[in-house]
């Protein structure tokens, strides 16, 4: 017949994702090896430490899904432990069971108090140890598992809110042209050709989203294959255009070597939009931006956009990559920002084994470059 204790144990790793840790603090090497065995019998894995010093280093270093915490030590008691635990970021949320002798009953409001979330009685039997840890390692579990959900949702939210705002943005900007009629650049056939061009790639984004979601896939996965940069450059240059004539600006594209990379072409499409629609949103009338691939550092090839933009000053410099973070620096425009598009793109880059990086130009505007791995010749 299957252990009640060790099926239950395995549900918790499931949920876990892996094996459950209790961290068990006793001043007492007896009562450390009985509770670990226990546990480790159960199925759990245990760090143990005879000493709250001892305790807190561990925790540093692998925080425990839970800790069993002896009230009374010498040196650093169990509520010098408990204090620590819940004023370190990556503990502050572990529960924590006190381990109390019967005469040490009356501090148990202090251990409330203090934060823990239950107590065990020496000596204690096996069974209720191991029962009172599993409730609290399960409360536990759940509790991350659902901050993980309502996390992703939100990552989710964002990055699907970011990711079509480029392409709508085109179609949006195009249908106004048509609008308004008139003569010369852009023609309505150019606009149409935009809007549907723009149309394909948001529906290809939702189906690839409907697709990766039936598999169980991450929604940012990427293929590493040869990807023909050219391509993918003029495919952003082509639904820039319409914006980049409404500004009078000038975009040109630079291809000074061979323009096949190892990445993703979905991404690099979404990456190159974020760093054009960024030049453009920034360049003053008549400015020029420019996209220009050349060699790397070795085994890499270089894309760079460069603008002639106000820039960005070095203190705004060490936030520039990080989410939801806005420039002092307003577009030409007023454009809204969501402060997403560049971490996004510095993070994608990343996963395709390149790096994202930002220059300030000498003589004003911007330049942010990334390179990847160099396709190997003939694929």
């Amino acid at each position: 017949m299957q252990d009640p204790a060790a099926r239950d144990t395995r549900s918790l790793a499931m949920l876990a994702g892996r094996a459950p840790s209790v961290l068990v603090v006793d001043d007492q090497e007896p009562n450390l090896r009985l509770i670990s065995t226990v546990l480790r019998q159960a199925g759990h894995a245990t760090l143990l430490a005879g000493s709250g010093e001892r305790a807190l280093e561990l925790a540093a270093q692998t925080p425990p899904d839970l800790v069993l915490l002896d009230m009374m030590m010498p040196g650093m008691d169990g509520f010098a432990v408990l204090r620590a635990l819940k004023e370190a970021p990556a503990t502050a949320h572990v529960p924590a069971i006190f381990l109390t002798a019967a005469s040490e009953r009356e501090h148990l409001i202090r251990a409330f108090e203090a934060g823990a979330v239950d107590y065990l009685t020496k000596p204690f039997v096996a069974e209720e140890l191991l029962a009172r840890v599993r409730n609290h390692l399960e409360l536990k579990l759940v509790r991350d598992h659902l901050r993980r959900v309502a996390h992703e949702r939100e990552e989710l939210a964002a990055i699907v809110a970011h990711d079509l705002k480029n392409p709508l943005s085109s179609i949006h900007f195009s249908a106004q042209l048509l609008q308004r009629g008139g003569e010369g650049p852009p023609s309505p056939e150019k606009l149409v050709r935009i809007i549907m061009t723009s149309t394909e790639d948001a529906l290809a984004f939702i189906r690839r989203y409907l697709e990766r979601r039936a598999e169980g896939e991450l929604l940012r996965s990427f293929q590493s294959e040869p990807v023909d940069l050219r391509a993918v450059i003029e495919r952003c240059a082509g639904r820039a255009d319409v914006q980049v004539q409404a500004q009078l600006l000038r975009l040109e594209v630079e291809i000074q070597t061979e323009a096949r990379a190892l990445g993703d072409a979905d991404a690099l499409l979404q990456v190159l939009d974020n760093l054009i629609s960024n030049a453009i949103k920034f360049s003053p009338p008549d400015g020029e931006i420019r996209i220009v691939v050349g060699r790397g550092s070795p085994g890499t090839v270089r894309v760079a956009v460069l603008d002639r933009g106000p820039g960005v000053s070095a203190d705004e410099q060490k936030n520039l990559f990080r989410r939801y973070v806005r420039l002092a620096t307003q577009p030409t425009g007023n454009e809204p920002s969501s402060g997403l598009g560049l971490a996004l793109a510095k993070q994608d880059i990343a996963h395709m084994g390149g790096e994202l990086w930002y220059e300030s130009r000498a003589g004003g505007g911007s330049m942010f470059a990334f390179e990847l791995p160099l396709a190997a010749p003939g694929t």
